[in-house]
C-alpha cells in the first residue's frame, strides 16, 4: 500500500465516536456533529514503542467452522454487501477511478444502492492479465483470522459496475456496464496510535526491539512467542512486501477519556478528530497490532514484488522451502532457525528478512495450524477462488508422487509446508 493511499484510507476511518462515548461516561445525549476519531496522538516515540510492546498480537478465535471460514468475518456496515445473495453480482454505479487513490493494484470507487461509497479492487478478464492480489487477499486474511492474528478482514465479489469506463483505474474510455472479479475491503476502524502524523505503520523489526525491551517475565515471554509464530506465519505465506504503512498500531475498544482531550480536524468526507493523550497518561488499555495489506501472498518473496510469482502462484509458493538448512534428525542440541524469506527493497530496514524463530513460537504456530482440517483449508482457498482464477492448478508431493489439482492441489501443498514446520526444532 502506498503513502497515498494510505492517506485516502484514514481519510476515510469511521470509528469511535466521541460523544457517543462520553455518553457512556456521563449519561447524556450525543451532538449530531461529533467527530470520529482518526488518531491517538502519543506524547513521544517512547511512550508509543510502550503501546507496541505489549500489544496484543494473537487472541484465540474460537472454533471456527468452514462455513463460517468461508463466508468470512460478520460484516456490520452499510454497503450491502452483506446483504447481497452471495450467486449474484454485486450492482454498483462507477464514482472515480483507482489512480486517485495511490498505489499500482487496480481499484475504483463505485457508489451502492446503500448510497455509499466503496473501495474495491478488481481483475480484469478482458486485458488478459490476472489481477493475483484479489485472490490472494481473501486466501491470506481468511487464513489469519482462522489463526488469531489480526488481519483486515476482506470479501470477494462479483462487481456490476454501472457507466463504467473501461479502464477503471484510469477512468478512460467508453462508459458500460461490466463485470469484475473483485474485493471489498471495509474501512478499518480502530484509531491508530501515533507519535507524530506519518508515523502510522512499524516495521516488524521495531516490534521486535520493542518486545525484547519488556522486563522478564510472562508479558514478555507471550509477546516473544506470538510475534515469533506470526514472523513464521510470514514466512510460510511468503509476505516480503511488507512495508511499515501496511502494518498498524490501534486502540481496540474505547479511549480513556480522562487520559486526554480531542481536537477536531476538518475533512472532505465528514469531521475527523485527534485525541491527545497526555504525558503520563494512557488513554488506550487495549491496543492491537494489525497486518492490514498482506495481498503479496501465497507466491514467491523477492527483492522486488512480482505480479505473477509473488501472488496466489502455485508453483512458487510451493517451491519455497520454510526453514533455512536441514532438519536436525534428533542429534544434539537443536540450532538456530531462520525462516526463508527475502523482503522487498521497499520494505527497507528493519524487515526481518530470513528472521530467527524460536522453538517457543514455532511450537505455537505449529498448534494453531493443527486445528486446520482438510475442510477448513478447502473453505479458506474457495473462498479465494483459486478455480476461478481462469489457471490449471496442480501439484506433485515430491515425497509420495501423488499429483493433485485444482483446490485440492493447494491443500495439498500446505499441509506439505506445514510437515516442514513439523520435522524442524529450534533453539529457544
Amino acid at each position: 500500500m502506498k503513502r497515498t493511499e494510505r492517506i485516502h484510507l484514514v481519510a476515510g476511518l469511521v470509528l469511535i465516536v466521541a460523544g457517543v462515548i462520553a455518553d457512556a461516561a456521563a449519561g447524556q445525549s450525543s451532538p449530531s456533529n461529533t467527530p470520529t476519531v482518526a488518531f491517538v496522538r502519543v506524547e513521544s516515540p517512547a511512550k508509543r514503542m510502550q503501546y507496541l510492546a505489549r500489544a496484543e498480537i494473537w487472541r484465540d478465535p474460537g472454533q471456527l467452522t468452514p462455513e463460517r471460514l468461508l463466508a468470512g468475518p460478520p460484516l456490520n456496515d452499510k454497503s450491502g454487501v452483506a446483504e447481497a445473495p452471495a450467486d449474484r453480482p454485486f450492482p454498483c454505479t462507477f464514482a472515480g477511478p483507482g489512480k486517485t487513490m495511490g498505489g499500482n493494484t487496480p481499484k475504483f470507487s463505485c457508489r451502492t444502492a446503500s448510497g455509499e461509497t466503496i473501495r474495491v479492487k478488481y481483475s480484469d478478464e478482458s486485458t488478459k492479465s490476472i489481477n493475483r492480489e484479489v485472490f490472494s487477499l481473501v486466501g491470506a486474511t481468511r487464513l489469519l483470522w482462522a489463526l488469531g492474528f489480526n488481519a483486515d478482514p476482506v470479501y470477494p465479489i462479483t462487481v456490476e459496475c454501472h457507466d463504467c469506463p473501461q479502464n477503471p483505474m484510469s477512468g478512460s474510455g467508453t462508459k458500460a456496464q461490466r463485470l469484475f472479479m473483485a474485493v471489498y475491503q471495509p474501512q478499518f476502524v480502530d484509531p491508530a496510535i501515533v507519535d507524530e502524523p506519518d508515523h502510522q505503520g512499524w516495521r516488524w523489526g521495531e516490534l521486535d526491539d520493542a518486545i525484547n525491551s519488556l522486563p522478564d517475565g510472562e508479558l514478555k515471554a507471550r509477546q516473544r512467542q506470538h510475534f515469533d509464530a506470526l514472523m513464521l506465519l510470514g514466512v510460510f505465506l511468503q509476505h516480503g512486501d511488507r512495508k511499515p504503512e501496511q502494518q498498524r498500531l490501534a486502540c481496540r475498544g474505547m479511549l480513556n477519556l480522562q487520559a486526554g482531550e480531542f481536537r477536531p480536524r476538518d475533512n472532505a468526507r465528514g469531521q475527523l478528530a485527534v485525541f491527545f493523550e497526555r504525558p503520563g497518561a494512557t488513554a488506550c488499555d487495549f491496543p492491537d497490532v494489525t497486518v492490514q495489506d498482506i495481498g503479496a501472498t501465497f507466491g514467491g518473496a523477492g527483492r522486488t514484488t512480482n505480479a505473477t510469482t509473488a501472488k496466489m502462484n502455485l508453483d512458487t509458493w510451493a517451491s519455497r522451502e520454510i526453514f533455512h538448512g536441514t532438519p536436525d534428525a534428533g542429534r544434539g542440541a537443536p540450532e538456530e532457525c531462520h525462516g526463508r524469506l527475502t523482503v522487498s527493497m521497499a520494505a527497507g530496514e528493519g524487515s526481518l528478512g530470513n528472521p530467527r524463530i524460536g522453538e517457543s513460537g514455532r511450537v505455537f504456530l505449529l498448534e494453531q495450524l493443527r486445528r486446520l482440517t482438510d475442510d477448513h483449508l478447502r473453505a479458506i482457498f474457495t473462498a479465494a477462488r483459486v478455480n476461478q482464477m481462469g489457471l490449471k492448478h496442480s501439484w506433485r508431493d515430491p515425497e509420495n508422487g501423488q499429483v493433485y489439482t485444482a483446490t485440492d492441489a493447494w491443500v495439498a501443498a500446505f499441509k506439505h509446508k506445514v510437515h516442514q514446520i513439523e520435522r524442524r526444532t529450534c533453539a529457544p
